[in-house]
């Protein structure tokens, strides 16, 4: 929980910062003009979720910020840069303390700060501004070798409580037998259609991507399916794979987040879902916040041969955060 004292001296700081110009895109240049007390009080906050539920929340860490959003946006091109400035610079502090954060060139303009809201034009497809759909079990950005080992959800609005559900793979009653085909046999996996430009679902040799991995910390995840080929010829893969989706159903979390709430999910232990809801679409629509965050810890040395589908990063920028 975020005391009193932490939000004052957040408030403060990114008042001082908003009125030099700053943005969430520039921050990391003015890194040395945040407040190392602020650091580590934020530091103590926002470490990695260390439970195997893969996540944690940090209730009202932004609650200074969203007392008046203005209307939520009809899609994420359309919200005027300075109207959620402040509460865009806060977030990129906390995130920035947590890891190092990132965007996509070909995502949301490159912008470090996404806006997370209904959009008519993708209502009924596996993407955030879904709305009509369920949007799947998904790790986020699991394509890509560089994805973040966090994500990060700030709450602006959610009048109709449209939550976020979680699930992690380390509460999967899944067999042993089913782990070492998901360990052992590779799946391809390719970008979703948030992203601009295109790509032939084919243009890559072999599917050599492999859903779940083991660390010393536990069993790992990278799992997208509706953005999924699977080889043919193994139907004992395609079962097993089916099975991790039901297990994650069964081991299932919804995450309730108010204004001013942070989810954090550890990206490579859960997966998030979401489910359907109606959009109205008259500026009172839920409105999510989501920044990136790399982290420093290793994932398996096969990915490192990876092409990515030749997707571009902005940063990542160094983390606030001594050690990070």
């Amino acid at each position: 929980m975020v005391d009193e004292q932490q939000k004052k001296l957040l408030r403060r700081t990114v008042s001082l910062l908003v009125d030099e110009g700053v943005t969430a895109d520039t921050l990391h240049l003015y890194s040395h003009r945040i407040p190392r007390a602020l650091v580590a009080a934020l530091g103590r906050l926002t470490c990695v979720p260390q439970s195997d539920s893969g996540y944690c929340i940090l209730k009202g860490i932004l609650s200074e910020f969203t007392d008046a959003p203005g209307l939520t946006p009809q899609s994420w091109d359309t919200i005027d840069p300075d109207q959620t400035r402040g509460l865009d610079v806060a977030f990129a502090i906390v995130a920035s303390v947590a890891g190092r954060i990132f965007g996509w060139k070909s995502q949301q303009d490159g912008r470090l700060v996404h806006n997370i809201v209904p959009s008519e034009a993708f209502a009924d497809m596996q993407v955030g501004a879904s709305s009509t759909v369920r949007l799947e079990w998904h790790t986020e950005d699991s394509y890509h070798p560089d994805r973040p080992e966090l994500l990060m959800l700030a709450c602006v609005r959610n009048p109709d409580e449209v939550g976020t559900d979680v699930a992690s793979v380390r509460r999967a009653d899944l067999s042993e037998d089913d782990i070492a085909l998901l360990s052992t046999r590779p799946v391809l996996l390719y970008p979703d259609d948030s992203y601009a430009g295109s790509w032939s679902n084919d243009s890559q040799d072999a599917a050599r991507m492999l859903t779940l991995w083991e660390t010393r910390h536990g069993l790992c995840m990278r799992y997208d399916p509706p953005y999924t080929k699977l080889p043919g010829g193994q139907p004992e893969l395609r079962a097993a794979w089916e099975r991790l989706g039901e297990a994650l159903d069964r081991c299932a979390t919804t995450v309730m987040a108010e204004p001013g709430d942070v989810i954090v999910v550890n990206n490579d232990v859960a997966a998030h879902a979401r489910r359907p809801f109606k959009a109205r679409y008259d500026g009172t629509d839920r409105w999510l916040k989501r920044i990136l965050v790399r982290g420093t810890w290793q994932r398996p040395e096969a990915e490192r041969s990876e092409p990515g589908y030749a997707q571009v990063q902005v940063g990542p920028y160094p983390s606030l955060h001594a050690g990070r």
